[in-house]
Protein backbone atom coordinates (compact mmCIF):
# COMPACT_ATOMS: atom_id res chain seq x y z
CA UNK A 1 0.00 0.00 0.00
CA UNK A 2 2.80 2.11 0.95
CA UNK A 3 4.57 1.69 -2.66
CA UNK A 4 1.31 3.04 -4.53
CA UNK A 5 0.97 5.99 -2.17
CA UNK A 6 4.48 6.74 -2.91
CA UNK A 7 4.04 6.29 -6.89
CA UNK A 8 1.17 8.45 -6.64
CA UNK A 9 2.81 11.05 -5.05
CA UNK A 10 5.81 11.33 -7.56
CA UNK A 11 3.31 11.51 -10.42
CA UNK A 12 1.25 14.24 -9.09
CA UNK A 13 4.40 15.97 -8.51
CA UNK A 14 5.64 15.43 -11.85
CA UNK A 15 2.65 16.44 -13.19
CA UNK A 16 2.33 19.62 -11.93
CA UNK A 17 6.11 21.07 -12.30
CA UNK A 18 5.27 20.42 -15.97
CA UNK A 19 4.75 22.55 -18.50
CA UNK A 20 1.05 22.74 -20.36
CA UNK A 21 0.70 22.09 -23.85
CA UNK A 22 0.27 25.45 -24.98
CA UNK A 23 3.83 26.35 -22.86
CA UNK A 24 5.25 23.55 -24.34
CA UNK A 25 4.60 24.89 -27.54
CA UNK A 26 5.36 28.76 -27.15
CA UNK A 27 9.06 30.02 -26.98
CA UNK A 28 9.98 33.03 -24.96
CA UNK A 29 9.04 36.22 -27.37
CA UNK A 30 6.96 34.62 -29.54
CA UNK A 31 3.34 35.93 -29.67
CA UNK A 32 0.41 34.24 -28.82
CA UNK A 33 -1.44 31.97 -31.60
CA UNK A 34 -4.33 34.68 -33.32
CA UNK A 35 -7.92 34.24 -32.47
CA UNK A 36 -9.60 31.71 -35.59
CA UNK A 37 -11.60 34.12 -37.20
CA UNK A 38 -15.72 32.70 -37.49
CA UNK A 39 -15.71 31.07 -41.64
CA UNK A 40 -17.75 33.90 -43.40
CA UNK A 41 -19.70 34.45 -46.64
CA UNK A 42 -18.75 38.09 -47.75
CA UNK A 43 -22.01 38.99 -49.73
CA UNK A 44 -21.38 41.68 -52.91
CA UNK A 45 -24.03 42.97 -55.87
CA UNK A 46 -22.28 43.68 -59.01
CA UNK A 47 -24.37 45.87 -61.71
CA UNK A 48 -24.27 45.02 -65.42
CA UNK A 49 -27.76 45.51 -65.83
CA UNK A 50 -27.28 49.29 -68.00
CA UNK A 51 -28.97 51.23 -65.17
CA UNK A 52 -28.62 52.11 -61.61
CA UNK A 53 -29.90 50.00 -58.79
CA UNK A 54 -30.82 49.37 -55.04
CA UNK A 55 -30.81 46.35 -53.37
CA UNK A 56 -32.19 44.60 -49.92
CA UNK A 57 -30.65 41.70 -48.24
CA UNK A 58 -31.97 39.43 -45.49
CA UNK A 59 -30.35 36.80 -44.01
CA UNK A 60 -30.89 34.87 -40.13
CA UNK A 61 -27.57 35.63 -37.94
CA UNK A 62 -27.01 32.42 -36.84
CA UNK A 63 -28.05 31.28 -32.99
CA UNK A 64 -30.79 34.08 -32.99
CA UNK A 65 -33.54 32.34 -34.73
CA UNK A 66 -34.35 36.31 -36.61
CA UNK A 67 -33.81 38.20 -39.77
CA UNK A 68 -31.86 40.87 -39.94
CA UNK A 69 -33.18 42.82 -42.91
CA UNK A 70 -31.46 46.12 -44.48
CA UNK A 71 -31.75 48.21 -47.79
CA UNK A 72 -30.96 49.82 -50.01
CA UNK A 73 -28.10 49.62 -51.42
CA UNK A 74 -27.21 51.40 -54.10
CA UNK A 75 -25.17 49.91 -56.72
CA UNK A 76 -24.83 52.14 -59.48
CA UNK A 77 -24.63 50.49 -63.68
CA UNK A 78 -21.02 49.16 -63.88
CA UNK A 79 -20.04 48.96 -60.45
CA UNK A 80 -19.84 46.46 -56.93
CA UNK A 81 -21.39 47.25 -54.01
CA UNK A 82 -19.84 45.24 -50.81
CA UNK A 83 -23.03 44.67 -48.48
CA UNK A 84 -22.26 41.97 -45.69
CA UNK A 85 -20.18 39.83 -44.21
CA UNK A 86 -21.94 36.69 -42.56
CA UNK A 87 -21.59 33.25 -41.15
CA UNK A 88 -24.90 32.25 -42.68
CA UNK A 89 -24.67 30.71 -46.09
CA UNK A 90 -28.56 31.00 -46.49
CA UNK A 91 -29.75 34.74 -47.32
CA UNK A 92 -32.52 36.29 -49.11
CA UNK A 93 -31.92 39.49 -52.07
CA UNK A 94 -33.90 41.78 -53.92
CA UNK A 95 -33.36 44.67 -56.31
CA UNK A 96 -35.32 47.56 -57.82
CA UNK A 97 -34.27 49.95 -60.29
CA UNK A 98 -33.55 53.85 -59.64
CA UNK A 99 -34.85 54.93 -63.09
CA UNK A 100 -38.87 54.55 -62.94
CA UNK A 101 -38.47 51.66 -65.41
CA UNK A 102 -40.17 49.21 -63.10
CA UNK A 103 -37.02 46.71 -63.67
CA UNK A 104 -36.91 44.45 -60.35
CA UNK A 105 -34.86 41.59 -59.61
CA UNK A 106 -37.01 39.50 -57.64
CA UNK A 107 -37.82 35.82 -56.46
CA UNK A 108 -40.75 34.20 -54.28
CA UNK A 109 -39.92 34.34 -51.01
CA UNK A 110 -41.90 37.06 -49.38
CA UNK A 111 -40.69 39.69 -46.80
CA UNK A 112 -40.42 42.96 -46.01
CA UNK A 113 -38.87 46.41 -46.70
CA UNK A 114 -39.38 49.96 -46.08
CA UNK A 115 -39.15 52.66 -48.22
CA UNK A 116 -37.22 54.95 -49.02
CA UNK A 117 -35.05 53.97 -46.81
CA UNK A 118 -32.06 53.46 -45.95
CA UNK A 119 -33.52 50.37 -43.21
CA UNK A 120 -32.76 47.82 -40.66
CA UNK A 121 -34.90 46.11 -38.65
CA UNK A 122 -35.56 42.82 -37.26
CA UNK A 123 -38.23 40.34 -37.82
CA UNK A 124 -39.45 37.14 -37.84
CA UNK A 125 -39.34 36.77 -41.34
CA UNK A 126 -43.03 36.42 -42.46
CA UNK A 127 -44.87 38.64 -45.13
CA UNK A 128 -47.59 40.09 -42.56
CA UNK A 129 -45.41 43.70 -42.50
CA UNK A 130 -46.23 46.28 -39.77
CA UNK A 131 -47.62 50.11 -40.99
CA UNK A 132 -45.15 51.74 -43.53
CA UNK A 133 -43.43 48.65 -44.63
CA UNK A 134 -44.38 46.72 -47.80
CA UNK A 135 -43.72 43.29 -48.79
CA UNK A 136 -41.17 42.25 -51.71
CA UNK A 137 -40.35 38.70 -53.71
CA UNK A 138 -36.71 38.18 -52.52
CA UNK A 139 -34.69 35.83 -54.24
CA UNK A 140 -33.82 32.64 -52.26
CA UNK A 141 -29.64 32.36 -51.96
CA UNK A 142 -27.03 29.96 -50.56
CA UNK A 143 -23.42 30.24 -50.98
CA UNK A 144 -21.86 26.91 -51.46
CA UNK A 145 -18.32 28.00 -50.27
CA UNK A 146 -17.03 30.28 -47.08
CA UNK A 147 -15.54 34.03 -48.69
CA UNK A 148 -16.63 36.03 -51.60
CA UNK A 149 -20.26 35.31 -53.15
CA UNK A 150 -21.36 37.78 -56.14
CA UNK A 151 -25.09 38.59 -56.97
CA UNK A 152 -24.78 40.16 -60.51
CA UNK A 153 -27.27 41.69 -61.99
CA UNK A 154 -28.18 41.31 -65.45
CA UNK A 155 -30.57 43.60 -67.71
Amino acid sequence: MRTHLVAAAIAASLAAGSPGAAAAQSKPGMAPPAPVRPATVDIRVCNESGRNGTVAISYVEVGTGRFINRGWYVVNNGSCTELVSTDNANFYMYGDTLDGSGRRWEGNHALCVQYPGPYTFWSDGGDTCPAGYETRNFVVMHAEDVGPYTWTLQP
